[in-house]
């Protein structure tokens, strides 16, 4: 399976990190895994309701994977990740990587939170 962009989910305050040392870090069940979590556009705003919120001001950073496909690994979809779950075996995301960066909007439902990805990417610069 290949995909030329992929998504990592990280909140504002990884935002602020990654763009003061030019690499966005593990997180701690990165850490656990043993690889980086990325996603498929398709969960993206699944991965935000899980994992984010509101307060966090969680952002969809887009990848070209040109720059690590060979280092990808796509689990199977499960119960808990029902969708092809791409693992990267990297130790952090370079910011020359970034193709976009995207806002999540938060929407409130009856179940719980929900997030939206922006329709315009957000303008930054290296």
């Amino acid at each position: 399976m290949t995909q030329d962009i992929l998504y990592r989910v990280v909140s504002a305050r990884e935002w602020s990190d990654a763009q003061r040392t030019g690499r966005i870090r593990r997180c701690r069940n990165d850490r656990r895994a043993g690889r980086i979590h990325l996603n498929t556009r398709a969960a993206v705003e699944t991965v935000a309701a899980r994992y984010f919120t509101p307060e966090e001001l969680p952002l969809a950073v887009a990848l070209d994977t040109r720059h690590f496909a060979e280092d990808i690994e796509w689990l199977a979809p499960t119960d808990e990740h029902p969708w092809y779950y791409p693992m990267l075996d990297r130790p952090h995301l370079q910011l020359e990587w970034i193709t976009a960066l995207y806002p999540l909007e938060a929407c409130r439902r009856q179940q719980g939170r929900r997030y939206v990805l922006g329709p315009e990417a957000l303008v930054w610069a290296l």
